[in-house]
């Protein structure tokens, strides 16, 4: 049968490795940890599921890479600190690594968005002594509740106000990237990518809206994105030249979701800039439909833009839910691989229903589908969602 979507279904060559097609499952946060943070068999059948399902590369939700500073985001959070959790995780490589299928680890600091029950009283961390005008995802309504079997309380978990981090501390905040990284690898993973988008640390530097120091790491695009540059050569001199590394992007954040850029598209031409040469093998674009750029005096989609100022490969996310939308992005430069998030809950087989060509009824997106997803039995069978006890006082 001749190939509908050639582009997408041919292999590509991210770093010194070699994934088998241009697919990409986005990371997409669950919170299915263990409330220490140790990864579950759950979470092993999970990603296995859709590794089975055809995928190139599979990037792992958000998890923290120390106990320091404030890093750790978000309750039942899974997490690389500790050598339980790395033995966790071995099981999930090598679940995903049976079919054909590279994982990369998603590091991340929560920074000001970083919920207050898990931060032990302790002030959240930022670029700037800012306050984040949101609250806990999904806090904010009793569905989330209800798919999870929660009992008891449900309030909703606002944001205390955030201290800037000292030059030194982002030094230590770097450190703890690179430590990370190098677990990650231990417990198997093909490399590891670094969360700046969608609201967390990084992306508190890198948006000068919330970045108001006068310091070498903040002021102008270059000095924002100095920290993303930062980190970068310390995880790659930890885990050298043949693990992937990749940094995630974006304008909006989970406290802010229609944010944009002040400047648009030419503060991402500076930002894209001021990336090349930074140890990154490719960035990642995330969005809710790459298409729209959020600025009025131009239509080129920001990965497009950012692509070209940077030199480096685009992994694009956002708006991509079936096969003729993913040939078209890598067709018009705006992606070199796709990242498919909220299909793929649902849709575990994702990248074999496209190959086929054929019509298919998608499923609307819905959080039942990140609470209870398809698995791969043979790693684990849960019988029945246990209530984490989540704290509704802080």
């Amino acid at each position: 049968m001749a190939e509908v979507y050639k582009r997408l279904f041919s292999p590509f060559k991210l770093g010194r490795q070699t994934i088998r097609n241009r697919i990409a499952m986005a990371p997409l946060t669950r919170q299915m940890a263990e409330a220490d943070g140790t990864p579950t068999d759950e979470m092993a059948a999970y990603y296995a599921r859709r590794a089975r399902g055809g995928l190139g590369l599979i990037i792992t939700e958000g998890t923290y890479e120390d106990n320091r500073l404030g890093c750790r985001a978000y309750l039942s959070q899974p997490g690389i600190v500790t050598a339980r959790h790395v033995k966790a995780w071995k099981k999930v490589s090598a679940a995903v690594h049976a079919h054909d299928c590279k994982i990369i680890m998603q590091l991340m600091h929560g920074g000001r968005v970083s919920d207050p029950r898990v931060l032990g009283g302790k002030p959240p961390v930022s670029a700037s002594a800012t306050q984040s005008p949101g609250w806990t995802l999904y806090t904010d309504n009793d569905y989330e509740k209800k798919i999870r079997n929660i009992e008891g309380p449900w309030p909703k978990v606002t944001f205390g106000k955030a201290r800037a981090l000292t030059v030194k501390e982002i030094h230590a905040v770097a450190d703890g990237f690179a430590e990370g990284a190098v677990r990650a690898v231990e417990a198997g993973f093909d490399g590891v990518e670094i969360h700046g988008a969608n609201g967390y640390l990084l992306w508190q530097f890198i948006n000068p809206k919330t970045n108001l120091r006068t310091d070498e790491f903040g002021g102008s695009p270059e000095n924002n994105v100095r920290f993303a540059r930062l980190v970068a050569e310390k995880v790659r001199k930890a885990i050298g030249k043949d693990k992937i590394l990749t940094l995630r992007l974006s304008q909006d954040g989970v406290d802010d979701f229609v944010g944009a850029w002040p400047g648009g598209v030419k503060y991402a031409v500076a930002v894209g800039k001021a990336l090349r040469n930074s140890g990154y093998d490719a960035l990642h674009w995330a969005s809710f439909n790459y298409l729209d750029n959020r600025d009025p005096d131009s239509d080129a989609p920001m990965p497009s833009v950012i692509r070209k100022a940077s030199g480096l490969p685009m992994i694009t996310n956002g708006g991509i839910a079936d096969g003729a939308a993913a040939e078209a992005a890598l067709k018009s430069g705006a992606a070199d691989i796709v990242a498919i998030g909220r299909p793929i809950f649902a849709h575990p087989d994702w990248a074999y229903i496209v190959r086929s060509g054929q019509p298919y009824d998608w499923c609307a997106f819905d959080r039942k589908y990140v609470v209870r997803p398809p698995l791969d039995y043979a790693h684990a069978y849960p019988l029945g969602l246990v209530d984490p006890r989540w704290p509704h006082r802080w």
